[in-house]
């Protein structure tokens, strides 16, 4: 099995399916259309599935509907994002420094870095 190539986030066609329309496509070049996609797909609680028709068929229609809605959204809201991108309008440039890197492979994680589950130790 491969993840990437078995299952993957139907939410994914759905904001695909919003920014090929051309009120984006023709507003937005390629780099801005990708950085729409993930502004939008990271608000959006992912729908894992393998086959498309299969999902399809035990889909209500209302639920369809509402992910739609959910994709329409999220992409207007990224949409707002790409606009007012504060990065274009930059007027001091502060170099970042790092005064004390760590690469301590011993070091503890942090706690973003943990795992939600605990293993199990047998």
């Amino acid at each position: 099995m491969q993840i990437s190539e078995d299952v993957h986030n139907y939410m994914e066609n759905l904001v695909g399916q919003v920014l090929a329309r051309p009120e984006y496509t023709e507003q937005f070049d390629n780099d801005q259309l990708a950085d729409l996609a993930c502004l939008a797909l990271i608000q959006l609680k992912p729908v894992y599935i393998r086959h498309d028709i299969d999902f399809l068929s035990t889909l209500s229609e209302q639920r369809l509907m509402l992910l739609k809605e959910y994709a329409e959204t999220a992409v207007s809201s990224a949409k707002g994002m790409i606009l007012e991108d504060r990065r274009k309008n930059r007027q001091d440039e502060f170099p970042v420094i790092f005064t004390n890197p760590r690469f301590d492979e011993d070091a503890e994680l942090e706690w973003f870095e943990k795992p939600i589950l605990k293993q199990q130790i047998k």
